[in-house]
């Protein structure tokens, strides 16, 4: 009878640890399930609606420039940029500044949603830059950013938000 209780609490006691220890393991925060924020380059870089974007902002090393600071980016998608006649390469081909002032061209500082747009000239990202919000027409409540369309309104990214536009906002030079 003694063997029988000691081979009873022998197995209690081996149940009570194997629970015990499959508590403790299987409560640990594993960094792969944690999602990280999104960038508005992080943005850029997985979709394939800005491939022709994402070929210039890598090309003229802009990615950091859109990780940090918050702002509003006016996004040209591909479609945009076929619209506007507009390549990667045309605009690759500028010396450095010339391209990397190209892009910040089409953003603000700071978060700005769709709804929060008023009809004004706002400053650019760059001193002495400006884009120009307009109603698109009189019975119309949508606006136009330098003359265009906001396709696509309020992609949240962690440090701004993306409007996508129906073509680029400013001529290639």
């Amino acid at each position: 009878m003694k063997k029988i209780n000691f081979i009873g609490r022998y197995v209690a006691f081996f149940l009570s640890v194997t629970v015990f220890t499959s508590i403790v393991t299987s409560c640990k925060e594993n960094d792969d399930d944690i999602v990280k924020p999104k960038t508005i380059t992080d943005v850029i870089m997985q979709n394939d609606e800005f491939s022709i974007l994402r070929e210039i902002i890598l090309d003229n090393n802009l990615s950091d420039e859109f990780r940090t600071e918050n702002l509003t980016l006016f996004a040209p998608n591909n479609a945009a940029f076929i619209n506007s006649s507009v390549t990667a390469a045309m605009v690759n081909a500028l010396p450095d500044s010339l391209a990397r002032k190209f892009v910040f061209k089409h953003s603000l500082k700071g978060k700005i949603r769709y709804e929060e747009l008023k009809e004004q000239t706002y400053d650019g990202y760059i001193a002495g830059d400006s884009l120009i919000v307009k109603k698109a027409s009189i019975s119309d409540t949508s606006l136009t950013i330098n003359g265009a369309t906001v396709s696509t309104k309020n992609i949240n990214a962690d440090n701004g938000i993306i409007q996508v536009v129906s073509r680029v906002l400013v001529p290639v030079r």
